[in-house]
């Protein structure tokens, strides 16, 4: 009897003892959970980085400070975010864009910012270039920038996701809860719907319709919806496994041939047919468009938004359009505050930008009071 009392004693202890010990490790991970340990450590998985990509000419250079400092400052874990600049040019392009950043406080040699180039006559052949060309009959969106997209994976080889931005978006919300919701997802695309089917969005749908037959041997559904390139979660291992490049320069070759306009919206009217039914859509909140134009629920979407994309002719680094104040808003201070950047139209090589700073102030970046200031 003593000694089944005394086993009993035991059993009971050890099964307290385990009991603490299991509050304890939910207690742990509840508070790591709650301050964000956890979600940093499976950030820092492969490679240790989230991954956005933005791609500009020189024209929109001045929408990068803002998109930098807006995923910066919402972010829980800043230095966690790898971005990666296509440079639709040459490398005193680079040049420019790194001065002109250093003009805004980005440090110009930081290490979490790649500035990679992409020119049409090294990356392509002759035959698809001059495809590209054709097609571009909008000329507000006549530039290589806009299909740079199509070849980032050549650019970022060994990468196997990553968000994809406009230069005209700023972020409200921390980029890492996108990228948890796209974790969530084996889809080769996530995008935020443009409340338009492929027959509102300017398809040629007869034409379009038997040329995906053509392809994939299955049928097109012109009543599906399709998709804003302006914010994309892109998987690059599905993209190089089933060859995406290759499919579209399929349907730019065959745009370049057709005796009609299949489409309107040129290359990202061919990305809505490639993943046509393979994409999975985001809240609305993720990608709150048209802020370039007069948009009737604009004040409503600034207020819920997540992303916010000044889509349209109006980009709000001309001062021109609605909501130029709000984006400033998202862009850091020039000069250190203190001035303003001058573009030097003169420059070779270097020296594109520089500050002009007020009165009081002196240093190439105006970060120094002047000797005879109180």
């Amino acid at each position: 009897m003593v000694s089944t009392k005394i086993r009993l004693r035991k059993y009971i202890g050890t099964l307290a003892y385990f009991t603490a010990v299991g509050i304890m490790m939910f207690m742990t991970l509840f508070y790591f959970e709650n301050n964000g340990y956890l979600e940093k450590r499976s950030l820092s998985g492969a490679t240790g980085y989230m991954h956005i990509v933005t791609a500009s000419d020189v024209h929109f250079f001045p929408g990068i400070p803002a998109l930098i400092n807006s995923v910066r400052r919402t972010s829980k874990f800043p230095s966690r975010i790898k971005f990666h600049i296509v440079v639709c040019g040459d490398a005193d392009d680079i040049v420019n864009l790194r001065e002109y950043l250093q003009c805004y406080g980005i440090d110009k040699y930081d290490e979490n910012i790649e500035v990679l180039t992409f020119q049409t006559y090294n990356a392509l052949d002759e035959d698809t270039r001059y495809a590209w060309d054709d097609m571009f009959r909008n000329r507000r969106l006549r530039s290589d920038c806009n299909y740079a997209r199509t070849y980032i994976h050549r650019l970022l080889p060994d990468i196997k996701r990553i968000i994809y931005l406009d230069v005209d978006v700023v972020t409200k919300e921390p980029i890492e809860n996108l990228w948890k919701i796209a974790s969530r997802y084996h889809s080769p695309l996530l995008a935020v719907d443009n409340n338009k089917t492929y027959i509102d969005d300017g398809f040629e749908i007869d034409a379009v319709s038997k040329l995906y037959h053509k392809r994939y041997g299955r049928e097109f559904s012109p009543s599906s919806l399709v998709f804003n390139g302006g914010v994309l979660v892109i998987d690059l291992d599905f993209y190089r496994k089933y060859d995406i490049e290759g499919e579209i320069e399929y349907f730019v070759h065959e745009y370049s041939k057709a005796p009609v306009r299949l489409w309107r919206f040129d290359c990202q009217s061919i990305f809505q047919l490639v993943y046509h039914e393979l994409w999975v859509k985001l809240d609305h909140k993720w990608n709150c468009r048209g802020l370039g134009r007069d948009h009737p629920r604009a004040s409503e979407s600034i207020e819920s938004g997540s992303i916010l994309h000044w889509s349209a002719s109006n980009k709000p680094w001309t001062g021109e359009g609605p909501h130029v104040d709000l984006w400033k808003t998202f862009r850091p201070p020039q000069c250190s505050n203190h001035g303003y950047c001058q573009n030097n139209t003169n420059a070779i090589g270097q020296g594109y930008w520089y500050c002009v700073c007020d009165p009081n102030y002196m240093g190439d970046y105006c970060q120094f009071p002047s000797s005879g200031m109180h």
